[in-house]
């Protein structure tokens, strides 16, 4: 099976503005930029290109890092205005700068207004990269930022100003030991008012060949976070096992291989949420994709996603027991970063416990079921083990009831 993919896109993020989408993302060859490209949809699923932030690297960002492209925008309405947040550096550099646009609109005209936080290994250990900005459940502002390079670290913000409100760096809330290269990025902070949490994801290992989407959680913005083992992102036993493991590198039968899915943020739109994120068509390659899925909460408090791209469809399932049994071409994440491919397997209305209409627990195991519109469309699902790890699945001839 083909799908068809927005190409060119890297660290993708979405904002909505008068019914239409603006997407901004890394600048790539796809096309040729050099200021942060912008496209625009009506539907999250049609892109079309419309210019960029800025017509190249501001000059201020440019003079402290060298960077002849920028990287990992963040965008948030703020009162009357946008603002966007955008990474200055070069691959392999801890000098860096993350730098703040202002418009009226996503569409612009931009105007830059410089420096929020700048690193060099003469100032710090740590990297000014990939830019969040959340508000807290007390409607406070923080800035998440970091990379391999020192970790995850978070820092308030002056509301009025969109900077720090001092000279501080923050605190680190999230990082990976040299055992395994250091390897965490792109960040990304939501609030889920119904469990009370901060959810943190985070990007693991090699943005070319094996990233993969991490979770963790904490009662404070702040940290500690902690993942369903009760791990906290800043230690450095068993990096690996570190996070719930949501998405990773996959292949079903007969349709084409993603890998490295990875540096997402959360788009909200009603009551639903979609995760934003790359991935690559093949590793170490310039096939770059923008991938968006669903986002749903288990009972147990802990996001998964859908095992397909949005296609700007959803459909209401009230499903039973009876709708499940049968073969599904089923994916279940490792602790590795090699792609996993599908294999059949038998379920029975003795595996299945029903939680409500689209909620089921199979063993130890809880998932969600999913469908998009279409008869010829399958049943999927996606959940978590006991080990905070994702598994997806996908039945293709199917007997149910909906509405």
């Amino acid at each position: 099976m083909q799908f068809n993919y927005e190409k060119g896109v890297h660290d993708p993020t979405i904002i909505a503005h008068q019914e239409t989408f603006y997407l901004f993302s890394t600048d790539t060859n796809q096309p040729q930029t050099s200021g942060i490209p912008i496209r625009k949809s009506n539907d999250l699923v049609n892109w079309e290109f419309i210019g960029t932030v800025f017509d190249g690297v501001p000059a201020e960002a440019k003079k402290w890092s060298g960077a002849t492209g920028l990287w990992a925008p963040e965008i948030i309405k703020c009162q009357d205005k946008y603002r966007l947040y955008y990474s200055a550096s070069t691959f392999g550099s801890t000098t860096s700068m993350i730098g703040l646009a202002e418009a009226v609109s996503p569409e612009g005209p931009w105007h830059d207004l410089g420096e929020v936080v700048k690193t060099s290994p003469e100032l710090c250990s740590h990297n000014a990269i990939d830019a969040n900005v959340v508000l807290d459940k007390n409607n406070n502002m923080w800035l998440v930022y970091g990379s391999f390079f020192g970790g995850i670290y978070i820092v308030p913000m002056n509301k009025e100003s969109g900077k720090l409100e001092d000279n501080t760096y923050g605190t680190i809330i999230a990082k990976r030991p040299r055992t395994v290269d250091t390897a965490i990025e792109g960040a990304f902070i939501i609030y889920n008012a119904q469990y009370d949490f901060y959810y943190l994801f985070t990007s693991f290992d090699s943005l070319h060949d094996s990233y993969n989407i991490r979770v963790s959680r904490s009662k404070h913005i702040n940290g500690p976070y902690i993942d369903m083992l009760g791990n906290n992102m800043i230690q450095d036993e068993y990096p690996e096992k570190v996070g719930v493991k949501i998405l990773g590198s996959y292949q079903f039968a007969d349709e084409e291989s993603i890998f490295a899915p990875g540096h997402n943020s959360v788009l909200t739109v009603g009551n639903n949420q979609y995760l934003v994120h790359h991935a690559r068509l093949k590793p170490f390659s310039d096939e770059i994709i923008l991938n968006i899925r669903k986002l749903f909460w288990l009972s147990n408090g802990w996001p998964v996603v859908s095992i397909e791209n949005y296609d700007g469809t959803d459909e209401k399932l009230e499903l039973k027991i009876q709708d499940l049994v049968g073969t599904w071409q089923i994916l279940e994440l490792n602790y590795e970063s090699e792609i996993i491919r599908s294999t059949n397997k038998y379920i029975s209305e003795k595996d299945l416990i029903q939680v409500n209409q689209t909620e089921f627990k199979l063993g130890e195991k809880i998932f969600k079921v999913y469908c998009q519109v279409g008869n010829d469309k399958p049943l999927m699902l996606s959940g978590l083990d006991e080990q905070g790890k994702a598994f997806f699945a996908k039945k293709l001839l199917r007997k149910r009831s909906s509405k």
